[in-house]
């Protein structure tokens, strides 16, 4: 809950500029807004602001009431002093953010800076809502919440404040928060740049505006370690932040190993190179990429640095030294490489590898151990670093030996995102993850079987997919078409439909019989992805299930609903017989659309009851179900599938994207049905669970 008193501004401009930025004001609409800062402000265009020292949610931004006219706004916040919002995780992530920037300036310790921005990031990506995980009492399931940031996290979730946020933001100068915002712009930075345009000379209707004025003045550069070329730096991060341009999408997996493997392919020209390989997010098969990070060793490192930056697609050398570069490929796609001596290749790998709280976990289980850990290898943490091999600094040729020295598993990288990987390292327990040579069918494929589908149709003949699937030595593919157009067509020619199809499914299976033994026979499955309606029916009549297998059921509409309707909605269609299958469950499109709201848990529940697989669909637009999701899945003790939802015969090559996406999610070769053979798959597919 908040509260707020309320007076009167003469203008709006002073609301905005307590916000960081431009009050969203569409035409005579009015949006009650929270800003973001150590004093956030109630805004609307009738100028109201909140005094200090009242309780509310600093890290809302967006709009929470929507009020036709200025008279209705008044009234209704005079009427109702007190009101509840359900913060988002970004909300959340962002004050935890702010948090961790806060705890910088104030010189708090390290471990409570790192603590703070590992459970910011674990909340901005978690795909359950954070308000699900406070209400069963599981917050510090989430990494990097521990004890005290729950306790934290619990007062702020229930009442909408947390005393201790509110205490430690309010120390930190107005413009702080938007400032980071700026790219390059860390927490020292922005709290020198705040602290700049906090003299009256400096005027704006908003932080970025004064700190352009000071630019203007060249304040900037006179600070202390700061000089022409940083206020340079800190100007063109503006104008991009100001264009618009702040926030670059991050390329998508797919891209990201296509320009990795090409680059590679490059580097591995040059003779003295011995090894390369990709590096980061990128080797812990995230599904979005920053940049492009690649290691590299060499016998000659000058001559590598070189022909690396001589790469024919390169427009700008953005840097380069004695330990790498830096490159701008088209599009804008940057690529670090750093180059290293075969004989420390293994501490390369690990340290650039990540993630971030993986090494810092590793650092502090080394140092329990008397170690401490870098890029170059390891050494005694006292510093004196010698042994009976007289050596200041052990370095490693591979990851293997690294984790070996310290008694540890190697860890996958898919895995290093500190969940428990090294304490599981320790014990020597670690799962042993699926990898693609272990998919014998691909479930999620679309035809061009012609007839009047909801969605797009399949490009591919059967037979094209057919034979893909034995280059890739599978057993099975499913056929899984939309569902026919339920508002264009009646029950009976939706029937008939599906009977025809059935028919024709079966000729390809019949041939099967003619197959000589020394070629792989590949048995079709007729299936169909059938739409859940917003009110949970699936769009097809009960009577058309009689001629398929099972059915796939996945959203395709109406992704907004609230988080109660939507588990109702998910849950209704997956007590209809025959559904075996609940493809790309979150119906995310990265970059372009979040997942739905839905409780995941209970959905999973469900699944595990009524053994529905949960798929995780491999197009790289979705990878879908997210990791997190997967772990909470397999906690419950649910299934899985993978599927490419090919659309084109090529489109079956996604299949790697989902193993790496269930690696993310520590599954097993056992947690993915499409790696039993076909007779134990079509066992599992045809058993009557509804």
């Amino acid at each position: 809950m908040w509260t707020a008193s309320i007076e009167y501004a003469s203008n709006v401009v002073s609301a905005q500029y307590l916000c960081g930025r431009d009050l969203d004001v569409h035409r005579d609409n009015l949006v009650l807004a929270v800003a973001t800062g150590f004093e956030p402000a109630i805004s609307s265009l009738t100028g109201m602001r909140v005094k200090p020292g009242y309780t509310t949610r600093p890290a809302m931004q967006n709009c929470a009431m929507i009020i036709a006219d200025k008279d209705s706004l008044v009234n209704k916040i005079k009427q109702s002093r007190s009101i509840f919002i359900s913060m988002t995780n970004k909300e959340v992530a962002e004050l935890l953010q702010q948090m961790t920037a806060a705890y910088e300036i104030l010189g708090e310790s390290r471990f409570r800076i790192n603590a703070y921005a590992q459970a910011a990031d674990s909340i901005a990506n978690l795909q359950q809502d954070v308000n699900e995980y406070w209400k069963s009492g599981r917050l510090q399931e989430i990494p990097g919440v521990g004890g005290s940031i729950a306790q934290h996290l619990d007062e702020l979730l229930q009442k909408g404040s947390s005393g201790h946020f509110d205490d430690i933001l309010k120390k930190m100068p107005v413009g702080m928060f938007a400032f980071l915002k700026l790219r390059g712009v860390g927490p020292k930075t922005a709290f020198r740049l705040a602290n700049v345009i906090a003299e009256p000379r400096y005027r704006g209707k908003n932080p970025y505006e004064r700190l352009a004025n000071a630019l203007q003045e060249h304040a900037v550069q006179e600070l202390e370690g700061f000089g022409e070329k940083k206020e340079q730096d800190i100007g063109e991060s503006l104008k991009q932040y100001r264009q618009g341009a702040t926030k670059k999408k991050r390329m998508l997996l797919s891209e990201a190993m296509r320009t990795a493997e090409s680059v590679i392919a490059y580097l591995l020209k040059d003779t003295s190179v011995t090894k390369a390989e990709a590096l980061g997010s990128l080797r812990r098969k995230k599904p979005t990429i920053g940049d492009v990070d690649i290691a590299v060793a060499t016998s000659d490192e000058e001559a590598t640095i070189q022909h690396f930056v001589s790469h024919p697609g390169c427009r700008t050398v953005i840097d380069k030294g004695e330990k790498g570069a830096t490159i701008l490929l088209p599009d804008d796609i940057q690529v670090d490489m750093r180059v290293v001596s075969e004989d420390k290749w293994g501490s390369m790998l690990q340290y650039f590898t990540g993630s971030k709280y993986h090494n810092i976990r590793l650092r502090e289980y080394a140092l329990a151990k008397g170690y401490s850990l870098s890029e170059y290898g390891i050494k005694d943490a006292n510093g004196e670093g010698r042994r009976a091999n007289g050596r200041k600094e052990r370095t490693f040729s591979s990851e293997e030996k690294f984790y070996q020295f310290l008694d540890l598993q190697w860890i996958p990288p898919e895995m290093r995102e500190d969940r428990g990987e090294i304490e599981l390292a320790e014990k020597n327990k670690l799962p042993t993850l699926i990898s693609p040579k272990d998919i014998l069918g691909d479930l999620h494929i679309h035809s061009n079987y012609a007839f009047p589908t909801s969605h797009d149709l399949g490009v591919s003949p059967v037979e094209s997919l057919i034979s893909a699937a034995r280059e890739r030595e599978y057993q099975y593919i499913a056929l899984t078409d939309h569902n026919p157009k339920s508002h264009a067509m009646s029950q009976e020619q939706i029937i008939t439909i599906i009977k025809e199809r059935k028919n024709y499914i079966e000729h390809f299976n019949s041939r099967n019989k003619s197959i000589q033994k020394n070629q792989i026979k590949i048995k079709v499955f007729n299936m169909l992805e059938t739409d859940i309606r917003p009110n949970g029916e699936i769009a097809l009549p009960l009577e058309a299930l009689n001629y398929l297998q099972a059915i796939l059921v996945s959203i395709h509409s109406s992704f907004e609903m609230d988080t109660e309707a939507m588990t109702k909605r998910i849950l209704k269609a997956l007590s209809y017989p025959k559904v075996r299958i609940f493809a790309h469950p979150t119906g995310r499109q990265i970059n372009q659309r979040d997942g739905v709201k839905a409780n995941w848990e209970v959905i999973f529940r469900e699944c595990k009851k009524r053994e529905i697989a949960l798929e995780l669909n491999a197009t790289p637009q979705r990878l879908d179900l997210p990791d997190d999701l997967i772990m909470v899945a397999k906690r419950i003790g649910c299934r899985f599938t993978i599927g490419t939802d090919s659309h084109h015969v090529d489109h079956m090559s996604f299949m790697p994207y989902g193993v790496y996406l269930a690696r993310r999610g520590w599954l097993t070769k056992s947690d993915i049905l499409n790696t039993l053979p076909a007779e134990k798959f079509e066992k599992w597919l045809l058993k009557k669970t509804n």
